[in-house]
């Protein structure tokens, strides 16, 4: 490729080189460069290199000698080694059939597209796999019943009481689904309102909770306000889910310490508990849906039954304080305790954006 045309190869944006008819490598812009991790001083050093020594990618090499042969080839979608595994689908063009053809290989990104197919296929299987256990357990209870249990008055209560706790199951299913469908829509109801409102709100409607699993529960408020501008019934469902989570992991003796605060510019949230904890790996990955650690499986509840959870609620956490511009962490220790902390930029109301007061209308 002439020296001249070299800004416009850069100017792209996306990953593009030339090679000969005998796959030797006649331009490389500066992206496909950074794609096959090629040190961009070595640029003008890599013409005259075969594609397949530089690239190390036999798919791209035959698609290469394919648009030789017949003018085009692809688009195909490639799988290219880095940092992570990079999707993209390449086309080939070539500028004729003689010897001294050049052809001009093409890069476009689909990674994300990639991903979040990934993603969608996986939360599809996911739903499948958590439908279809109370089902079937509903369905087997139903038969037996239907057979002649329901004649037993002992078993048939046993039966229908099961049937009860997997339908309220499924319920609390589609609760979430709801719930992360709309955390996951960018139309929400903002105003201005004090964090420490909702926070004192959530902690009382828990306070009974903790009391019923002996988990010492404990406040700490600033005496000043604490101004963010939100969806508030989304940062209550946030509130909630982190208390709650806090007090369902901990085991009787246990503490959960919720602390509301202004640091800086931002308003923080944080939820201590001295609970079950968890692996480095396991923060990883807690915000994914339907993802739950071993040990939060096997945890027993007050009822003396294993923890009944959907496996969405953190990733409803997540998506809700992303959409309203802020952070959410976390830090633990298997067997020590967790700490979730929530950031939301501070803002304060303008004098007339305040909501009067119901009471005086």
């Amino acid at each position: 490729m002439r020296p001249g045309w070299t800004w416009l190869s850069d100017a792209l944006d996306v990953p593009f080189l030339v090679v000969d008819s005998k796959r030797d490598i006649r331009h490389i812009n500066k992206h496909a460069q950074a794609l096959f991790s090629l040190d961009k001083k070595r640029g003008k050093g890599l013409v005259g290199k075969s594609l397949l020594a530089i690239t190390r990618n036999k798919q791209l090499d035959e698609i290469a000698k394919k648009a030789i042969r017949s003018g085009q080839a692809g688009p195909i979608s490639i799988i290219i080694r880095s940092t992570k595994d990079l999707t993209f689908q390449v086309r080939a063009v070539s500028s004729g059939s003689d010897s001294a053809s050049l052809v001009a290989l093409f890069f476009s990104d689909l990674t994300d597209i990639e991903h979040l197919r990934t993603v969608r296929t996986d939360f599809v299987a996911n739903v499948s796999h958590e439908l279809r256990t109370p089902l079937a357990s509903i369905r087997a209870l139903a038969e037996t019943l239907n057979y002649g249990a329901i004649s037993d008055p002992v078993m048939s209560e046993r039966f229908l009481g099961t049937i009860i706790k997997e339908v309220d199951r499924l319920v609390r299913l589609s609760e979430d689904l709801l719930l992360l469908t709309r955390a996951e829509s960018t139309v929400r109801s903002l105003g201005h309102f004090d964090l420490r409102d909702v926070v004192q709100d959530v902690y009382d409607r828990l306070a009974s909770v903790a009391d019923r699993r002996g988990v010492q529960y404990k406040l700490s408020l600033p005496d000043t306000n604490v101004f963010i501008c939100a969806d508030y019934s989304e940062l209550d469902q946030v509130v909630f889910n982190l208390i709650d989570n806090g007090i369902k992991y901990t085991s009787q003796g246990g503490s959960v310490h919720v602390t509301c605060a202004q640091v800086g510019q931002d308003a923080t949230l944080s939820i201590a508990d001295t609970g079950i904890g968890m692996l480095v790996e396991d923060t990883e990955r807690i915000f994914e849906r339907f993802w739950r650690a071993d040990r939060a499986r096997k945890m027993v509840n007050d009822q003396g039954s294993t923890t009944s959870g959907t496996g969405l609620g953190l990733s409803i956490v997540k998506h809700i304080v992303e959409a309203n511009m802020g952070t959410i962490t976390v830090k633990s220790e298997l067997g020590i305790g967790s700490t979730f902390t929530v950031r939301l930029p501070i803002s304060e109301p303008e004098p007339y954006a305040v909501d009067p007061d119901p009471k005086d209308e």
